[in-house]
């Protein structure tokens, strides 16, 4: 039966959020999350997998959105918020962010969740800002110290039937692919494990709101015994539209796919052909 690491993200962004992954790990659709820590479901979410021992809990590693653990820095704005996901990279490019700032900020999100008693499985991180080969450096290094593993988010390009690419996410998954080379060459030559294949619904193109036989075929096509399935089981909330404020609007079309994820998967088993592991496992 072949293996395969199906992991949830924003662990802890909302109570609501926190709850659909239980929900669908309960039903049998997930082996692993990942847990943000600077949100308003971080507490709930602790709380919830200390009584689901048998989930895989990582760190979701956080640098984009939200206020910073560590105070403010060159990653953050004068009020300690975190920076967006562009003006981190091209801060990092230009050397204006400090290295030393970033392992700070990890340092402190993964002593938060070690000192409410977590065992953490891995790290990844948020809009996978750790796929920058810079960053991606800082965080292998500290979870090869830690004794823990990391994902690594390989593009994978799925077109579905009738359809065509999609230039522009073409491009981004062009960019995430040399990426993910870097990156695992480095980790290897760290001797510090990873997953070797990764997908998710958002690497179908041209991307419409998924359907069951999408898990199926994401699942199939895993192109290896160490792969990840990434999923979001996002539900709308007051706590949701509160964290994001003005940026809510701009970002409903991901919340309305995410929506669709959990509807999917929290009233089916899909995954039983499969062996779902976590990334201790591995």
């Amino acid at each position: 039966m072949k293996k395969i690491i199906v992991n949830a993200d924003d662990f802890g962004l909302t109570k609501d959020i926190s709850k659909n992954i239980i929900e669908i790990y309960k039903r049998g659709n997930l082996s692993s999350t990942s847990l943000m820590v600077n949100t308003p479901g971080t507490d709930y979410a602790i709380q919830l997998a200390k009584n689901n021992l048998g989930l895989g809990v990582g760190l979701h590693f956080n640098l984009t959105e939200g206020k910073a653990i560590a105070g403010k820095s060159t990653l953050t704005d004068t009020k300690g918020f975190f920076l967006n996901k562009s003006r981190i990279n091209l801060g990092v490019f230009f050397n204006k962010i400090k290295p030393l700032e970033i392992k700070y900020e990890l340092e402190a999100q993964y002593n938060y969740l070690k000192n409410r008693g977590l065992d953490i499985t891995h790290i990844d991180s948020h809009q996978h800002i750790h796929m920058n080969p810079k960053i991606f450096k800082i965080i292998a290094n500290f979870a090869k110290s830690k004794s823990i593993n990391i994902r690594i988010a390989f593009p994978h390009i799925i077109k579905r039937k009738n359809g065509k690419y999609n230039l522009n996410k073409f491009l981004k998954q062009l960019i995430l692919y040399f990426a993910s080379r870097i990156n695992a060459k480095y980790a290897e030559k760290i001797s510090l494990k990873f997953n070797h294949s990764f997908n998710s619904i958002f690497d179908f193109h041209p991307f419409s709101l998924p359907s069951e036989s999408d898990y199926y075929q994401l699942a199939q096509l895993s192109k290896s015994d160490l792969h990840e399935l990434m999923i979001h089981v996002y539900e709308i909330s007051d706590e949701l539209k509160e964290f994001y404020g003005d940026e809510f609007k701009s970002k409903c079309e991901f919340f309305k796919k995410a929506n669709s994820e959990k509807d999917i998967l929290i009233n089916k088993e899909i995954f039983n052909n499969f062996n779902l592991i976590s990334y201790k496992d591995i």
